[in-house]
């Protein structure tokens, strides 16, 4: 199958079957051009604020028509190479027809669905047709003439009613059914209305009331059938769940409907001498013992919930992503806006966002690559905050206004912790890392997060999964998360890390073009799932690796799949650490990853990719096979095996400019960079790592 345009359409709307997908997707990764024409389309087709073709006049070509029959496959042979031409060299064009094919893809490819009550409305229209005679075609009728053609024509015709098919009637059955179950609660009603007004006889016939026994409450019954009463009389129930009960709040009678035809019939009730209610102790009337009283479990003791307080999101400049409750669409957030209780927000790479608690009570900034969730305080908490990944500081004014201390709860990927800035004017920050695999072995060390507690001024108290408290000043100021079962330990000393420093962290002129041009591409108006995607995909380099990064901070696997493939080593990087942080989360994450890589690589290829992804230990590396297996791999047809190959060699060996290998090279130096390698294994007995 030639790859033309049309072709590279169908391949990337997945219209073609199987075979002939694999065979295109084979031959878009051996051709350089067909490789470009993809990304290319992609990006068109996600570029915002893409011109469209006008609709009259000159630059309305090509005729809609022609590019109708193209898509359609019926446009003559000697047309189609002009058009495609067009198309190749025009974004406008090449956008404006990728996207129909893939609009008709879609439309095409999913039958509508036509509601029954839509299909109902449209046959009883027939008989709301206004009925407009023509006198002059009824007269010709009449007198036995056919009338002149054009009368007939308009003449319609009589109304008639609709004809609806059986499939679409109501069924009588159920009508049926119905009625007779609305005509006994209507009986039992006015039964129980009559009683209860004294009009019926209430001894010497047996009752349509029927006692409900006095054994354990029936979590299963409605609720309005249960008493209210802490202790109510004892009533018999009928076992069978079939019986529609009416009952009244204020009636200690139930009502009992007979089952319809065809169901179970209730247990039958011996007749009572006295409808009168039974004592709890006494023996029941049914014939069975009375069973004791359940003893109410201890209440379990109640921790005070506190509100939620005053989140105020201050930043003039910068972004901050807030995930949507209903879609989970991450949509950018307004400045200077109030956060609410339990909203997710996340602070993409490279900018910082910066809150007030309490009209000053507490600071807090969250800096590139965190994400959060904020919940009230418990106890004495001001607040809750759960970090799932990123770099969060705190910071409590010197002394004024709030000379208290403030306390926060932390819920760290699990764990939970509970901090408290003792001193005024205390600065710390709380670091929590995603942990990478190495290999798919189960490791529960996976789910522990990375990082710890820095305090740059004052003093910290920190208790860890309710542990007793410890103290963290800033003398020593580094307190790393404990593994489980054991507890938190302060120190070694480290370093102030650059982020948290007093002058914070240093930018360049550099790098504040190319933050405020990355800024400029989060729409308002748009989820990031819209604007960020074709990013990926952009010329600049230093925006398509921020773009990935954002992508895999909200988890759009994807994409990111698709970045491994990306001209850039800094997005292929991106893609790859953003994927080895999500994978190990959860355990159908591997499904999820498979699914994906399926899509984009050939199918021999799926488990290689997923096997570099979940990565490789030291233990991997004194392997023989798998050494040979990973050298190999660097030399492999695919620029993102060959990246994730030499990401797991020089992570391993520590050696990641040795021999000046790069994954991008041309076939030639690459080879010739490879053969360092390849010694390197020979000298090392044919491990990478002795």
């Amino acid at each position: 199958m030639r790859l033309t345009l049309r072709a590279l359409l169908a391949y990337l709307d997945d219209v073609l079957d199987p075979a002939t997908l694999k065979e295109i997707g084979a031959r878009v990764s051996e051709s350089a051009p067909a490789s470009a024409t993809v990304a290319r389309i992609k990006e068109v087709v996600r570029r915002r604020r893409i011109a469209a073709p006008e609709l009259t006049g000159s630059g309305s070509a090509p005729d809609p028509n022609l590019v109708a029959e193209y898509l359609d496959n019926t446009l003559a042979p000697d047309a189609v190479p002009a058009l495609e031409k067009l198309c190749l060299e025009s974004d406008m064009h090449l956008a404006e027809v990728a996207s129909s094919h893939q609009i008709l893809t879609a439309v095409l490819g999913e039958p509508v669905e036509v509601p029954v009550s839509t299909r109902e409305r449209m046959y009883a229209l027939v008989s709301q047709a206004p009925v407009v005679e023509d006198r002059q075609n009824t007269e010709a009728v009449k007198a036995g003439s056919a009338g002149p053609a054009q009368h007939v024509a308009t003449t319609t015709l009589p109304e008639r009613p609709p004809m609806t098919p059986d499939y679409l009637k109501p069924s009588t059955g159920r009508n049926l059914v119905l009625g007779l179950l609305a005509t006994c609660l209507a009986v039992g009603w006015l039964g129980w209305v009559l009683k209860d007004q004294g009009l019926l006889p209430t001894s010497g016939e047996q009752s349509v009331a029927v006692a409900e026994l006095p054994a354990e409450e029936d979590t299963d019954a409605p609720a309005s059938v249960l008493p209210a009463e802490a202790n109510p009389p004892a009533v018999s129930k009928e076992p069978d769940r079939s019986a529609a009960l009416a009952t009244d709040d204020n009636s200690e009678s139930v009502v009992s409907i007979p089952a319809e035809a065809g169901e179970i019939s209730p247990l039958p009730v011996p007749p009572m001498p006295e409808p009168a209610v039974p004592n709890v102790a006494a023996p029941n009337q049914v014939g069975l013992a009375p069973q004791p009283a359940m003893p109410e479990p201890p209440a379990a003791p109640v921790v005070a919930q506190k509100s939620f307080p005053a989140i105020f999101y201050s930043n003039a400049e910068g972004v901050l992503l807030s995930r949507d409750r209903q879609s989970g669409q991450w949509n950018v957030m307004p400045r200077r806006a109030l956060v609410l209780e339990g909203d997710e927000i996340a602070t993409p790479d490279p900018f910082q966002s910066k809150f007030t608690v309490n009209g000053g009570a507490l600071e807090v900034t969250l800096y590139g690559g965190t994400r959060v969730r904020l919940e009230p305080g418990v106890g004495a908490n001001l607040l809750v905050i759960h970090i799932d990944r990123g770099r969060v500081a705190l910071r409590r004014p010197a002394a004024g206004e709030h000379p208290e201390p403030v306390s926060i709860g932390l819920s760290l990927r699990g764990q939970l912790a509970e901090l408290t800035l003792d001193e005024p004017g205390t600065l710390c920050g709380v670091e929590v890392g995603q942990r990478a695999p190495q290999g798919r072995r189960p490791d529960p060390l996976l789910l522990i997060p990375d990082g710890g507690v820095n305090v740059v001024t004052g003093s910290v108290s920190m208790a860890w999964n309710g542990g007793p408290a410890v103290t963290i000043g800033s003398e020593i100021g580094w307190a790393g998360w404990p593994m489980p079962q054991s507890l938190l330990v302060v120190g070694p000393q480290r370093a102030i890390p650059n982020w948290l420093a007093p002058e914070g962290i240093t930018l360049t002129a550099a790098d504040k073009k190319w933050n405020q041009m990355f800024e400029k591409e989060f729409a308002v108006d748009q989820p990031v799932s819209l604007s960020i995607p074709a990013l990926v995909l952009d010329r600049r380099e230093q925006v398509s690796s921020l773009a990935t990064y954002t992508l895999g901070l909200v988890d759009d696997i994807p994409m990111l799949v698709k970045a491994l493939q990306s001209d850039y080593e800094p997005t292929r990087e991106a893609a790859i650490w953003s994927l080895r942080g999500w994978l190990p989360s959860n355990p159908n994450h591997t499904a999820l990853l498979e699914m994906e890589v399926a899509r984009i690589f050939p199918d021999e290829d799926v488990e290689d990719v997923v096997d570099l992804l979940w990565g490789y230990s030291i233990a991997d590396a004194k392997d023989p096979m798998t050494s040979r297996k990973l050298v190999a791999h660097m030399d492999h047809k695919d620029i993102a095996i060959r990246e994730l190959a030499f990401f797991h060699v020089s992570r391993l060996t520590g050696r990641h400019n040795a021999h000046g290998y790069r994954p991008n090279l041309a076939d030639a130096p690459r080879n010739a960079t490879l053969m360092g390698w390849r010694n390197h294994l020979e000298k090392n007995g044919g491990v990478l790592v002795k």
